[in-house]
């Protein structure tokens, strides 16, 4: 922390509520400063996707030769991957939302039905006096309350705090630009045929066995191309996409239930399907974050 003037002397408060996943960080500067933030790699537990505004005064991001200002009105979104610096004003009051990078991209996912082909990545700037800016401001505000009361339900009940998280994730993913935005704001296709929905459903039954499309199609009394079809239509996605990402989330959650101590990330791979370990690493970190082995030791 750097000051950004050497006139008068310091003072401020830092605090922090929330979790891994979801954290609201106050801080109050009585005289300007230079906050800067090395980056984070892809395997780093704490890598992030960060949204500051503040509450009074005003502060710009530095993010590589781009700047971007942020105050009450207009707030700024970034991801930890690069160096970047905060330099905050004199008498600034500012308001940070700390989002996990694995837990957004993991929820974009599934908001979108497949596997993240590339890095979540959103728009810098984000107007706060349109309407979108309006909820999500709203909803930020609402989480510091929750986090910050110790008798919400929010701090005391897993399941509440697991709603908030899904809530803020939604909203940010709908409410703010990315490069997901189209896919997710897409209107929805009529409802998916027959033997769409019986292939989907042999997936779900059968993922840890090597399936083939012929094989997937043979089943859903259909030709290859017509279900290949059928999937990109109603789908956006393949079939065999469909299966990627029907065995990843399976890997992720026997992952999560096994000891470190008694299984191995090969072994447990290999049971759901995957026999390639190298790009089968190169898929479970872009769609949770994480490594698998890092999933494995540290439940994330």
């Amino acid at each position: 922390m750097v000051p950004l003037t050497k006139r008068g002397e310091a003072g401020g408060a830092f605090a922090f509520q929330g979790t891994a996943k979801v954290g609201v960080l106050d801080i109050r500067l009585s005289r300007g400063v230079d906050l800067h933030f090395s980056p984070v790699g892809a395997d780093d537990e704490t890598r992030n996707i960060s949204f500051v505004t503040t509450n009074k005064g005003s502060g710009q991001l530095l993010l590589g030769r781009n700047e971007a200002e942020f105050d009450h009105r207009s707030g700024v979104v970034f991801n930890s991957d690069h160096s970047r610096s905060l330099q905050f004003q004199d008498d600034c009051e500012t308001r940070a939302l700390v989002l996990s990078y694995g837990g957004i991209a993991e929820h974009c996912a599934k908001l979108l039905g497949r596997d993240l082909d590339q890095a979540l990545l959103f728009k810098t700037d984000f107007d706060l006096d349109s309407a979108a800016g309006q909820t999500w401001l709203r909803a930020v505000h609402y989480a510091a309350s929750e986090f910050g009361n110790p008798y919400s339900l929010v701090r005391n009940v897993p399941d509440v705090r697991h709603q908030l998280e899904q809530m803020l994730l939604t909203t940010l993913l709908l409410g703010h630009e990315s490069n997901y935005s189209d896919a997710l704001l897409r209107p929805q296709s009529a409802a998916a045929p027959f033997y769409v929905k019986r292939a989907e459903a042999f997936i779900e039954a059968h993922f840890a066995e090597p399936l083939s499309t012929a094989d997937i199609a043979a089943h859903a009394g259909i030709s290859a191309r017509s279900l290949q079809n059928g999937f990109r239509k109603y789908r956006d996605t393949t079939p065999m996409n469909f299966l990627r990402h029907v065995r990843l989330r399976r890997v992720h959650e026997a992952l999560l239930m096994a000891d470190p101590s008694a299984e191995m990330v090969t072994e447990i791979a290999l049971a759901y399907g995957f026999s390639h370990m190298g790009e089968f690493g190169t898929l479970y970190k872009r769609a949770f974050g994480v490594t698998p082995s890092h999933t494995l030791l540290k439940k994330a």
